[in-house]
């Protein structure tokens, strides 16, 4: 499996230099959105070497070779979603690293705030996301699935920052209070417990998914 997540990485070299490129873009350009930003930051990165690793298989037919290899789909199925997490990783890393030179040198520049609540959303994000793409991925291909990943990634992104906006201007609806309720009478553990339970419910039956799609699959 390491070994697939490696052709993931080594196969799209250049695309991971130009995200270095879109951190720092983000990392600046964001900051105005508080911890928001870093969610954003951390979700298009992630997209960005996912879906460009899907492209240059797609574009070097590189789901025959690897069928007719001693794999098993399971482990290719299940690798994909790991590549996830190391280009999630990644992203975090860097805009971490940027974050502490800021601080480290006061720079008088205004960057992405790194907090544990954003880096918590942020992988929640990734993890709903990708649960939603990829199984498209594995039964469609990607570029026929393409089109669809493009549209759902901004209406995630444009869903998400609606949904904090509405909830901060209202802040006296029912529906407000009873988060904010929940909020204060929930420890953190709880909380992130309560998110983290249905989140991983649909990364078991995204991966399910996906794992028939592929198996079923005809290339």
């Amino acid at each position: 499996m390491f070994h697939l997540i490696k052709k993931d990485i080594l196969m799209q070299k250049k695309t991971i230099g130009l995200s270095l490129l879109f951190i720092l873009f983000f990392a600046f350009t964001l900051s105005e959105i508080g911890p928001s930003g870093l969610v954003v930051n951390i979700l298009a990165v992630t997209y960005m070497l996912v879906l460009g690793a899907s492209a240059v298989e797609d574009k070097n037919n590189s789901d025959i070779m690897l069928v007719s290899l001693p794999i098993k789909k399971s482990t290719i199925v299940f690798s994909k979603y790991m590549s996830v997490y190391f280009f999630a990783f990644y992203a975090v890393f860097i805009n971490f690293l940027i974050y502490l030179i800021v601080n480290q040198f006061n720079l008088s520049i205004k960057v992405l705030p790194f907090t544990s609540d954003a880096l918590f959303f942020s992988i929640i994000a990734v993890t709903l996301f990708c649960s939603i793409t990829l199984p498209l991925i594995f039964k469609y291909g990607f570029l026929k699935s393409r089109v669809i990943s493009i549209i759902l990634f901004f209406v995630f992104i444009s869903g998400g920052l609606s949904l904090v906006d509405n909830l901060s201007k209202n802040e006296n609806s029912i529906f407000s209070q009873k988060i904010v309720n929940l909020l204060n009478t929930s420890s953190d553990i709880q909380i992130a417990v309560l998110i983290s339970i249905p989140v991983v419910i649909v990364l078991f039956i995204s991966y399910i998914l996906s794992l028939n799609f592929y198996k079923n699959r005809e290339f």
